[in-house]
C-alpha cells in the first residue's frame, strides 16, 4: 500500500529501533511495485536543439497520417520545416510511401529550391530508419538527428507546424474532405506569409527579403511612393533579418527553458547503471496492449548515453519497440543485487511480475 501506510500498519504491532529505516528501504526496493505501478515524472530538464545559423542548412521532417483518401490516392502529408525561418513545404503523399520516394519528393520539392542540409531531424519513422535513407544522407555529408523514440517533444516545432496545417485545412477544406490535397497549396501559401508574432516578420521574409503578392495586394489602393534600393542595401537588410532571426530564436529558446525547468528535474544516469523501462501504449504491438499489461519492464543496462535526457538500452530480443528512452520514461532500479536484470527469453515479460532474489529475515525485538 505505499511506504506511509505500510509502516503504520505494522507500528500498530511491532516497534523496533530502525523500524522506520527498514519499511521505507523494503517499500522502496519491492520488485511488484516497482514493476506494476506507474509514476508520475517530471524528470528531464529542457534540451534545446542547436540554433541554426541560417536558412535551410537544418531542417526538420515529419508526417501527418490517417487523412481521407483522396481521388488521387493521398491519404499523408510530407512536412519540411526549416529550423531557421520556420518555412514549410506541405507534400502530399500516401502512408505506403516508402524511403525511396520520400527522397524523390524531396529532392523535386525542396532540394531544387535551397539546396542540401547540413542536418536532419526526425523521428525513428521507419522510413527514415530504412538503410536507404541512412546510406543517403551520408554520401550527401547531411547528419541525421532522431528524436527519443515516442517523444515527440524532442522536435516541437515539427508538432506545432502539424497543429496549424490541421487547423488550416479544417477551415479551407470544409465539407469536402476528399479533396484536401487540393487545398494543401493554398495552405501553404498562407502559412508561409503570416507573420510571427516573435519577431514580426513572415517566413518569406527570413527567407528571401520580402513578401510576395497576394490576393490581399490586389485591393485598389493609393498609390505610394516608393523608393528604389540598391543591391548592397538588399543584402544588408537580409542580413539584418537573419542576425534578427536568429537572435529571436535564441531568446525564445532561452525563454522556454527558463519557463520548462521550473517543473522539471534533472536525472542523469551512467552506462550500466540498472533502472526501470515504462513502457507507453504506443510501443505495444497491436492488439497486445491492455489496462492490466505490465506498466514497466527490467530492470534493463543502459549500454550508451546519447545525452542527458536520451538513453539505448540492452533489451531482449523479444520486445520489439526502439532502443532509446527519453530520461521520461526511466525509472531508477532499487534493489541490492544485479541478478535480476531480464533475460533474453521468450517468457522475461512475464518472469519480471515475480519478485527474485534472497528472503530477508527480520527480527523484532519486544519493547
Amino acid at each position: 500500500m505505499g511506504r506511509d501506510k505500510t509502516l503504520a500498519l505494522i507500528a500498530n504491532t511491532y516497534i523496533w529501533s530502525t523500524m522506520r529505516c527498514e519499511v521505507y528501504h523494503y517499500v522502496e526496493t519491492c520488485r511488484i511495485c516497482q514493476v506494476s505501478k506507474g509514476a508520475t515524472t517530471n524528470t528531464g530538464l529542457y534540451m534545446s536543439l542547436p540554433i541554426p545559423t541560417q536558412p535551410w542548412a537544418n531542417i526538420s521532417m515529419d508526417f501527418v497520417l490517417g487523412l481521407p483518401r483522396t481521388q488521387r490516392g493521398m491519404d499523408s502529408i510530407f512536412i519540411v520545416v526549416d529550423r531557421f525561418s520556420k518555412m514549410a513545404y506541405f507534400i502530399a503523399c500516401k502512408k505506403t510511401t516508402d524511403a525511396l520516394t520520400v527522397a524523390r519528393l524531396f529532392f523535386k520539392e525542396v532540394y531544387r529550391l535551397h539546396g542540401l542540409p547540413s542536418s536532419i531531424v526526425s523521428d525513428r519513422d521507419t522510413r527514415f530508419l530504412s538503410h536507404f535513407w541512412k546510406t543517403l544522407w551520408k554520401l550527401t555529408n547531411t547528419r541525421l538527428n532522431f528524436s527519443s523514440a515516442y517523444h515527440p517533444q524532442t522536435d516541437g516545432q515539427t508538432e506545432v507546424v502539424n497543429r496549424s496545417l490541421g487547423n488550416h485545412l479544417h477551415s479551407l477544406v470544409g465539407d469536402n474532405l476528399k479533396m484536401w490535397d487540393q487545398k494543401l497549396y493554398q495552405v501553404e501559401f498562407a502559412y508561409n506569409r503570416a507573420v510571427k508574432h516573435s519577431t514580426g516578420l513572415s517566413h518569406f521574409q527570413v527567407n528571401y527579403g520580402y513578401n510576395p503578392r497576394a490576393p490581399i495586394d490586389l485591393a485598389p489602393i493609393p498609390d505610394l511612393v516608393r523608393k528604389s534600393s540598391k543591391a548592397e542595401d538588399f543584402i544588408k537588410q537580409l542580413k539584418k533579418i537573419h542576425e534578427t532571426m536568429q537572435e529571436s530564436l535564441k531568446q525564445t529558446t532561452e525563454g522556454y527553458k527558463i519557463v520548462a525547468d521550473k517543473k522539471r528535474r534533472a536525472l542523469e544516469f551512467q552506462v550500466g547503471d540498472l533502472v526501470w523501462v515504462v513502457l507507453t501504449k504506443d510501443r505495444f504491438s497491436v492488439g497486445e496492449y491492455n489496462k492490466l499489461s505490465t506498466r514497466n519492464i527490467g530492470p534493463l543496462k543502459i549500454i550508451e548515453k546519447i545525452n542527458h535526457n536520451a538513453y539505448r538500452l540492452k533489451l531482449p530480443s523479444h520486445i520489439r519497440t526502439a532502443d532509446v528512452f527519453n530520461v521520461k520514461h526511466l525509472i531508477p532500479y532499487r534493489g541490492d543485487h544485479d541478478e535480476d536484470v531480464v533475460a533474453d527469453t521468450p517468457n522475461s515479460r512475464a518472469n519480471s511480475l515475480h519478485p527474485g532474489g534472497t528472503t530477508t529475515k527480520m527480527t523484532f525485538t519486544d519493547t
